[in-house]
């Protein structure tokens, strides 16, 4: 009788890496990083020719220059971790939003559910699983023509990394030093930019501040403690202060916010996202999920209070519901679709449902078009900038 063979162990982030995952690693970061350092270069040599130009010249470009780089987060996932999107979100996302104009133009199949916010802007909060949460949210603003649009927020130490700290200054995204005092007037500038343009910015905000780990898990309980609030199980306790500012600043400009609740299949309760799925096992070592559930949840800005207890209630509350979803989703291995399965749901409205690709049709079309780009940039600024060397060289020598 033939003993069944046991099966391996699954692989994680911590799994010692072969030989071909070493080749695979290294094949994506010179695909990525040779692609982003184009980019970088092409962004500065056009940021140097359009300094006599209206700020709004440049600001158009470098929400070009966001679109080449979403380009490329579609390439090395389709060709790296290819994932699909499994959506899901409450029933209001479609009332009265029918007649968007933004949606009839964009010809979304999605796109009643963020009509305003291709039309408008929004908010989007969402909790933080892992450093893959940010590529799939500019992923899904990509499929909504929004990805040239996307301001995140992130810590101060980010912006000095070569390369993409340099992109990601240029694209206007928004570095914190997490004191208060120099962050505020960090905020005010941000928002008063995204107030006075017509551009239909997605900010970006994750208020747990960092993905979930023991250490933060550790830190979030004791402070629910000290303030008497519910220990969340899958998620931390959010920080208020950021996000009621910039909803607060904005208010009267983008009319809603977007609430994701991200879940990644093939996870159980108790695990640690961050550990299972990081960046190196997903892009080195084959491990990475074949599904992102993403929850869909729409709050209008003119409802959230405005003051500092009751915008903290809200967030809070947001955050208890956030928990109890991720709840149901270990559970379920995935989120719930309808009152049969979580409580909270209306009885006789299921929730909506979608599934699509994290991918583009077009995407070699748009790598075409970019390195034609590319090269109508950086051609140029090559020779100019060897006339300007020569030129300088030549006055060096003259004096020497």
């Amino acid at each position: 009788m033939t003993m069944p063979q046991p099966t391996p162990p699954r692989r994680t982030n911590s799994s010692p890496m072969t030989l071909m995952d070493g080749l695979r690693l290294l094949a994506f970061s010179v695909f990525f990083v040779g692609h982003s350092t184009v980019m970088n270069m092409s962004q500065l040599s056009v940021s140097l020719l359009l300094l006599p130009f209206s700020p709004q010249v440049k600001r158009k470009f470098h929400q070009h220059a966001q679109h080449w780089f979403a380009n490329l987060l579609i390439a090395v996932t389709y060709l790296w971790a290819p994932t699909k999107l499994i959506l899901t979100g409450d029933r209001e996302l479609l009332a009265n939003e029918s007649s968007s104009s933004a949606a009839t133009a964009n010809g979304r199949t999605n796109g009643s559910w963020f009509a305003p916010a291709v039309e408008h802007g929004c908010i989007v909060i969402s909790n933080h699983q892992t450093y893959f949460d940010w590529i799939i949210i500019w992923i899904l603003a990509y499929l909504e023509q929004c990805d040239g649009f996307v301001k995140i927020i992130l810590k101060a130490d980010l912006k000095h990394i070569p390369v993409f700290g340099w992109g990601m200054r240029l694209f206007d995204f928004i570095f914190l030093k997490r004191k208060w005092a120099d962050d505020q007037q960090t905020f005010t500038k941000h928002m008063q930019r995204i107030v006075e343009h017509e551009d239909p910015s997605w900010l970006l905000i994750f208020p747990e501040g960092t993905v979930v780990c023991n250490k933060r898990v550790a830190i979030s309980n004791k402070y629910a403690d000290k303030m008497g609030y519910k220990r969340p199980e899958h998620t931390l306790l959010p920080r208020v202060n950021g996000t009621r500012f910039c909803l607060s600043q904005l208010r009267g400009r983008i009319p809603y916010v977007y609430d994701l609740t991200m879940g990644y299949e093939g996870l159980k309760k108790g695990d640690i996202p961050e550990d299972e799925y990081g960046l190196v096992s997903m892009y080195g070592k084959c491990v990475y999920p074949r599904a992102v559930h993403i929850h869909v949840k729409r709050y209008a800005v003119a409802d959230i209070p405005d003051d500092e207890e009751g915008c903290s209630k809200w967030m809070h509350q947001v955050f208890l519901e956030k928990d109890a979803r991720m709840a149901r989703f270990y559970e379920l291995g995935r989120f719930p679709h309808d009152h049969s399965e979580d409580e909270a749901i209306p009885e006789g409205e299921p929730v909506l449902q979608m599934t699509q690709d994290a991918q583009s049709d077009v995407i070699l079309a748009e790598f075409v078009l970019m390195w034609v780009q590319f090269l109508a940039i950086l051609t140029p600024a090559w020779y100019v900038s060897r006339y300007v060397l020569s030129q300088v060289t030549s006055f060096t020598s003259a004096l020497f």
